[in-house]
């Protein structure tokens, strides 16, 4: 094959990839949420947290993508290590679908079910708290996506946590846990109220035990739900940009895996903001 055919073959596959990457569909939003009563492992205070986040969506030619970016500013009973004044979080999830729709191009909805996708994805997060967490966590596996409005997703994924605890006289302080497994579920459920448009979103994540500790201790099951209902402040259904104001509530059990013990449940409802853009 001399240059040019080369050339001209290359060309043609960068086309089709950049076909086949396009985006279809994209969603973002900032958004703003405050609590009064979350909870750390092993401190008796509750905390008072601003959170501040950026999410991204959108579609193209074999799946999805999903990231979220969430900064967590604490007040002073959460401290900066070191300090009297509040930490600071930042915490990233990013997820990426392919639909078996998609890839094998042929239908498999059917009463229950939309379709089949494989998830992967990856957790990552840093703080300057006592604990000066540095997680790293690897997800995949299969999902249903249930035959629903808006959407609800199920997940049955492989999770391996790598992390750093700061805590002083941590035996292992830069630790990493057993693989274990994570059943997630997350929705999104469209409606109206008087001609604004509303959802009822969140999602549930449950991840069985890590193995041993940073100080050899065993962790236990630990469970996370965030859910929030929002209402437009502009009416009309797909309006961009537009203000959603809500409520929310978080639920959290044996947090980081520690069984049980002040600190490790958080229960708290959350006033929201989010721009949908």
């Amino acid at each position: 094959m001399n240059n040019t055919l080369k050339s001209t073959a290359l060309l043609t596959l960068l086309a089709a990839g950049g076909d086949a990457m396009a985006l279809e569909w994209m969603n973002n939003s900032v958004g703003f949420r405050y609590g009064k009563e979350f909870t750390n492992p092993n401190n008796p205070n509750d905390i008072a947290k601003r959170i501040y986040s950026f999410t991204h969506a959108s579609g193209y030619q074999y799946g999805s993508n999903y990231f979220n970016l969430d900064v967590f500013l604490s007040d002073s009973n959460d401290p900066r290590k070191g300090t009297d004044h509040g930490g600071s979080e930042v915490y990233g999830v990013y997820r990426h679908q392919l639909f078996a729709s998609r890839v094998f191009d042929r239908k498999f909805d059917n009463a229950l079910v939309k379709d089949y996708a494989l998830t992967l994805g990856f957790d990552a997060n840093r703080n300057n708290n006592l604990a000066s967490a540095k997680k790293r966590a690897l997800v995949f596996g299969p999902t249903l996506k249930l035959n629903t409005a808006g959407f609800t997703d199920f997940s049955v994924l492989y999770y391996k946590e790598k992390n750093h605890s700061g805590i002083p006289n941590a035996k292992h302080p830069d630790h990493t846990f057993d693989a274990t497994y994570m059943l997630s579920l997350a929705w999104m459920r469209p409606f109206e109220i008087g001609g604004h448009a509303a959802k009822f979103q969140g999602f549930v994540n449950h991840v069985g035990d890590k193995g041993e500790d940073y100080n050899d201790k065993d962790t236990a099951p630990e469970t996370l739900m965030r859910a929030a209902l929002m209402v437009a402040a502009r009416p009309g259904k797909n309006v961009k940009p537009n203000l959603y104001f809500g409520v929310g509530y978080e639920y959290w059990h044996n947090k980081f895996g520690v069984d049980g013990g002040r600190g490790s449940r958080t229960s708290t409802p959350t006033v929201n903001l989010e721009l949908t853009f």
